[in-house]
């Protein structure tokens, strides 16, 4: 926080104090000729009576003197604690889960940003108090002048200023529930962080198991006959029902798989890897049941996409029939693996 609203520094330790003494050095001829006394019908002033108002009001000068500098003391301290909440506030932003936290704090530095220019203002005051305050040099006023002087110092006591002692602990509070918040926050995104690396490795050795599992099966796909009473080795033993044709709404009623071509302009059918994506083989010879159906060798896979960055056009053309699954659940590995007809 800046400091440079803060009002000039006096000249001089005791400004008035000089002033003072110049005025009684104005005073002491007339007052030793009168041998310490001057009347003038009902006024009486005596060196003495001046002596002591003289003395009162210097003492005046060293109260205000150090009232002035608590109070200086007072804003310096208040003004860093409000700078470091300020910088504790500006840092956070973007890093809290809630505004709460940081809503609070941006209030309450507002209100001891008020209760320090209150300060600042007095400050000034009591600036432009001090000169006036100075005593008149005429001798036959000289007691009242420093008296009246006396009077305005002493009753200027930076009271707003005061106040400034419980700055620290009203932020402490508020600061600390946005340190709190911020590292709510980091813990949150280290855990995001680590739950999507997680999905990425676990989806990246899935589509590695799809591949080499699509690499090998052509060599299985087809074998002499079996034992008497022994299926082919040619026989689908896999039957995947397409139940209707549409998009997102189908796909999430969990029915079965559903022909996308209409939407994709591509053959594709889908569903989610948890309503039988997860289940689907990767190799070998399926049929198809419902508003699609024949048999289909299942190939490779032949493409994983992510659907945050890539669309339709990258979906591979040229095959019979292609079966789409979000491995894992997630969007960002969508695998398309080959249906060849066969049957």
């Amino acid at each position: 926080m800046s400091t440079s609203s803060r009002p000039p520094r006096l000249p001089g330790r005791h400004p008035v104090r000089r002033r003072a003494l110049a005025a009684i050095a104005m005073l002491a001829v007339p007052l030793a000729l009168a041998a310490g006394n001057v009347a003038f019908g009902a006024g009486h002033v005596s060196a003495a009576t001046v002596s002591v108002a003289e003395a009162r009001y210097l003492g005046e000068v060293d109260g205000f003197e150090q009232r002035r500098l608590r109070a200086v003391g007072l804003l310096a301290v208040a003004e860093s604690v409000l700078a470091s909440a300020e910088l504790t506030l500006n840092a956070s932003a973007g890093k809290v889960l809630a505004p709460a936290a940081r809503t609070t704090l941006a209030e309450g530095i507002r209100a001891e940003q008020y209760q320090l220019d209150l300060v600042r203002e007095e400050l000034k005051k009591g600036y432009r108090l001090v000169d006036p305050a100075a005593p008149v040099t005429s001798r036959f006023s000289a007691r009242l002048g420093f008296y009246d002087a006396a009077s305005v110092l002493r009753g200027h006591r930076f009271a707003e200023a005061a106040d400034l002692s419980t700055v620290r602990a009203h932020l402490a509070g508020p600061v600390q529930a946005v340190k709190d918040a911020v590292l709510a926050w980091q813990t949150e995104q280290k855990r995001l962080a680590a739950v999507k690396a997680a999905k990425a490795a676990a989806a990246a050795r899935a589509a590695e198991a799809a591949r080499a599992a699509a690499a090998r099966a052509p060599a299985r796909a087809w074998q002499a006959p079996a034992a008497a009473g022994q299926p082919r080795a040619g026989t689908a033993r896999f039957n995947k029902y397409v139940w209707t044709a549409g998009w997102q709404a189908q796909i999430d009623a969990c029915n079965g798989a559903v022909d996308l071509t209409g939407r994709y302009g591509v053959r594709v059918i889908g569903e989610h890897w948890s309503c039988g994506g997860s289940r689907f083989p990767s190799s070998g010879l399926i049929t198809l049941s419902g508003v699609l159906s024949g048999t289909y060798r299942v190939g490779g896979v032949a493409a994983v996409l992510n659907a945050n960055t890539q669309g339709t056009g990258n979906i591979p053309r040229g095959y019979d029939l292609l079966y789409q699954t979000c491995i894992n659940g997630s969007n960002t590995t969508m695998s398309f693996t080959v249906l060849t007809r066969v049957g």
